[in-house]
Order: C-alpha cells, then sequence, then structure tokens
C-alpha cells in the first residue's frame, strides 16, 4: 500500500486527467513515476477515475519485451479508420496505461515508435497514459522535435515527483 501522500498525489492527477468531459477533451499524457509505490498509486487512481467515468482501463508493463509489447499495441489500432472516429461516438473506449515506456527512450529503440506514432496519432479508441520512470528517456521521446513522439503527449508529472 502507498503512503498517504503518494495516493492523494496520484489522486490529485487522476482527478485532472479523467474527468466527466474527458471523452471529448482527454489528450494524451505523460508521467514520470518516482518509485515503485508512486507508481502503483497512480495506477490506482487512474483505473478508480476511469471507472467511475464509466470507462474500461488496460494496464500493460512493456518492460518484459518492450519492442513486442508495443508491436502488439500497434496492430489493435485503426488509426485513420478508428470506429469511435467513424461512428461519430466520442466516448474513449478504454484507458491504456502503457507503464514502462521511457525504455524507448534511445536510438536503439527507435524503429518499434516510428509505425505506433502513425496510427497512434489520429486513435480515437483509447486514452492514452505513458508512464516511465527515466524523466531524461521521456523527454528524449517526447520533446525533441527528431524524435516520432515529439509533442505525442503532454507532461502532467506533478512537481512533488519531478523533484524525487
Amino acid at each position: 500500500m502507498a503512503p498517504p501522500a503518494l495516493e492523494a498525489i496520484a489522486a490529485r492527477l487522476a482527478g485532472g486527467f479523467i474527468h466527466r468531459l474527458t471523452p471529448l477533451l482527454g489528450r494524451p499524457a505523460r508521467v514520470i513515476c518516482p518509485s515503485d509505490e508512486a507508481e502503483q498509486a497512480l495506477i490506482v487512481s487512474m483505473t478508480q477515475a476511469a471507472d467511475a467515468q464509466g470507462m474500461a482501463s488496460e494496464v500493460i508493463d512493456l518492460r518484459p519485451a518492450p519492442a513486442e509489447r508495443l508491436d502488439a499495441i500497434t496492430a489493435r489500432l485503426d488509426g485513420w479508420q478508428s470506429g469511435a472516429a467513424n461512428s461519430n461516438d466520442q466516448t474513449a473506449q478504454r484507458l491504456l496505461i502503457l507503464l514502462g515506456f521511457d525504455a524507448f527512450g534511445d536510438d536503439t529503440q527507435d524503429a518499434p515508435t516510428y509505425p505506433f506514432r502513425s496510427k497512434f496519432q489520429f486513435d480515437q479508441k483509447f486514452l492514452w497514459l505513458f508512464v516511465g520512470r527515466d524523466a531524461s528517456r521521456m523527454r528524449f521521446l517526447f520533446e525533441s522535435y527528431r524524435r516520432p513522439l515529439y509533442r505525442a503527449a503532454g507532461d502532467i508529472t506533478p512537481d512533488d515527483w519531478k523533484r524525487s
């Protein structure tokens, strides 16, 4: 069980990310968790917030086999052919929490993110939360205009966790 301070931070983070307007305004986000306890508190809070909004959630740990697991996720995406986009259904059908996304934060893991970006950026079936531990690797992925995931997700890491 996470300490109360971590639980409070995670709950505040989840409340800002998942709320009644999420189906209309939900945008992909990334967060850096400073510890196992923070990651667990985040997962619990996010899945509870999603459930409260009637949204299914799924936690996918990429760490055991990052490229293979990201390929499996990419295969599930419709890109421009997203069922939600085609049906005018503005409901985010599922929250996807991708743990260990910082595994891709170097040049050796570049290839798996290219096909993912081309399908992910137009997908409307999922609400995306990218979770990692290494802040520099996450910045490498999402803040460099040379990277395929440049600006693909906003950083919602709380200041309390950035200082950890």
